[in-house]
Formats: C-alpha cells, sequence, structure tokens
C-alpha cells in the first residue's frame, strides 16, 4: 500500500508535469506558426524552427505521459469488495 506521501507528491508531480505539458504546447505551436510563415523568406531557418517545433512536441507529450502516470498513483481509485 502507498503511503500517503507518495501519493501528495505524486500528485505535485501530475499537476506540475501537466502544466509544463501545456506550456510545451504553446510553445510548439508558436515555433510551428513561425516556421510555416516565415519559411519562404529564409529556408534554412523555417527548418530549423521546424527542429525546434519538433522538440517541444515530443518534450510536451512526454511531459503528458508523466503527469498521467503520476496522476494515476496520486488520485488512483480504490476498489471496495464485499463478501456475501
Amino acid at each position: 500500500m502507498l503511503g500517503a506521501r507518495v501519493r501528495v507528491a505524486a500528485k505535485v508531480v501530475a499537476v506540475v508535469a501537466l502544466a509544463l505539458a501545456v506550456a510545451d504546447g504553446f510553445r510548439w505551436g508558436n515555433r510551428w506558426y513561425v516556421a510555416t510563415q516565415f519559411a519562404r523568406s529564409d529556408v534554412d531557418w523555417g527548418n530549423a524552427m521546424v527542429a525546434h517545433a519538433h522538440g517541444a512536441l515530443v518534450s510536451g507529450l512526454a511531459l503528458l505521459l508523466v503527469a498521467a502516470l503520476a496522476a494515476v498513483v496520486g488520485w488512483r481509485p480504490r476498489l471496495v469488495l464485499q463478501r456475501r
């Protein structure tokens, strides 16, 4: 059985990771928009921005996975079985 401290720590990790994942989502969207708008004038710079956008997307998805796993640990459902 997990202790109360572990569950509280998992809840904190879940909330922080979710907030960072949302921030990475905004960062990805911003860099993708900039890359598509200005790639016609400077192809090399546009490709570099697409690479940065891809990095933000990957880190955001990884943080979202961490948040989901920590949420499962922190807010795990309690199953109560009744014996008859």
